[in-house]
């Protein structure tokens, strides 16, 4: 019975786990460049010496869906989307590496060049540091592009900076509890000249609404089914008690 008890318990915690997964997909659907999380209740030890030990559920290691989300049209200068697979390096305040498909550039009150999330975009050279000026884009291959005032009308755009773009390799990225993405050993990737981007466009999360609710459904129709078994389980040691109490 003691089996039971512990085997159940652990598979309702795993189906917590789930739900807490699902919902936050659900909540960062329409987040630009949100990748879904994913964690799979795959494996089982066993312990003890035999089989007939308790048997856990255990989950393998949180993971990163990286397909690509949808990619829309901006009006704003600045909203930039990855063509393909492909990373923004960027830092966080306190120092952090972190990468990022989030696109939704602005120009912070230090005049360095961060997205929505605010951390830091990364160039070749550092931070990137864009100027007061009448314009600002960015180029295919990520140079930014700011037309500095009283610039002459027919002299190119001065190039304040090229962003730092990178492709680690999937098995290499992990999200941390902050909700962004790094590598697994913290290292900066090196510049991926095949990485290039769309100027004027986003990338929405890659969160399919219908498909999280399906699997909400399922996963709460399975804690479910531990909780009554739990309460099964619970009626039968009563019964037991019962039983051993009248035979004395």
């Amino acid at each position: 019975m003691e089996r039971l008890v512990h085997v159940t318990s652990n598979a309702l915690r795993m189906q917590a786990e789930n739900q807490r997964l699902i919902a936050a997909g659900l909540a960062n659907q329409n987040t630009v460049g949100f990748k879904r999380d994913y964690g799979n209740i795959a494996s089982a030890y066993f312990d003890g010496e035999d089989q007939s030990a308790r048997v856990y559920s255990t989950r393998s290691e949180a993971a990163v869906d990286l397909e690509p989300g949808k990619t829309i049209s901006s009006d704003n200068p600045l909203d930039v989307s990855i063509d393909g697979a492909g990373f923004f390096a960027a830092r966080k305040d306190n120092g952090d590496n972190v990468i990022t498909r989030r696109g939704d550039f602005k120009v912070g009150q230090d005049r360095l060049l961060r997205n929505g999330e605010n951390v830091i975009l990364q160039g070749d050279a550092g931070p990137i540091t864009v100027p007061p000026n009448e314009s600002v884009q960015v180029s295919r291959d990520g140079q930014v592009l700011v037309r500095l005032p009283g610039q002459e009308p027919n002299a190119p755009p001065t190039v304040v900076g090229r962003l730092l773009l990178v492709n680690p390799p999937a098995a290499n990225v992990r999200k941390g509890e902050d909700g962004l993405m790094r590598t697994r050993d913290g290292a900066v990737p090196q510049a991926d000249a095949n990485v290039v981007v769309n100027n004027k466009s986003l990338e929405t999360s890659n969160i399919n609404s219908i498909d999280q609710m399906v699997e909400m459904l399922s996963s709460s129709r399975t804690f479910e089914i531990s909780v009554k078994l739990l309460a099964t389980t619970k009626e039968l040691d009563d019964q037991t008690a019962r039983l051993m109490r009248s035979d004395r």
